[in-house]
């Protein structure tokens, strides 16, 4: 399918009468020279957005139509295409943060457990110290009792 080439046929129709009335009357022979597909052809058949080519009327304004028409559909897929690329690169950015954040927290969260969990090894050990160095003073004084009392 050959858009340029319909569009060389609007052309060429809207300059040239005879082959405007050959396109009504032999649009086979009239486009043969064109690559147009089956249903460029039966566009230009049934005249679907082409109806001055087949009622005769300079058509140039509608294949100019056709050309800005073809570019503002262009340029419409290529801003879709750049806004979803965009939306999909900050929905990237927003989950790279969030993933960002979230190892942070999970870092710090451990970090503070950590601490935590260092913190009460620390007074666990320091409380076992002083049990032993009470239990330890106990029994030193208990069996200095013991001796005194043997004397």
């Amino acid at each position: 399918m050959s858009e340029e080439a319909l569009e060389e046929v609007l052309r060429k129709a809207s300059s040239d009468a005879q082959f405007r009335s050959r396109l009504q009357t032999d649009l086979e022979g009239a486009v043969r020279g064109f690559d147009l597909s089956a249903a460029e052809k039966q566009q230009l058949r049934t005249g679907a957005g082409d109806q001055a080519v087949r009622a005769g009327a300079v058509p140039e304004q509608q294949a100019a139509s056709r050309v800005s028409n073809s570019a503002q559909a262009l340029n419409s897929a290529q801003a879709l295409g750049s806004a979803q690329a965009l939306n999909s690169a900050e929905a990237l950015n927003s989950a790279e943060a969030l993933n960002s954040a979230e190892a942070l927290n999970s870092a710090e969260a451990l970090n503070s457990a950590e601490a935590l969990n260092s913190a009460e090894a620390l007074n666990s050990a320091e409380a076992l110290n002083s049990a032993e160095a009470l239990n330890s003073a106990e029994a030193l004084n208990s069996t200095e009792v013991l001796s005194r009392a043997a004397e």
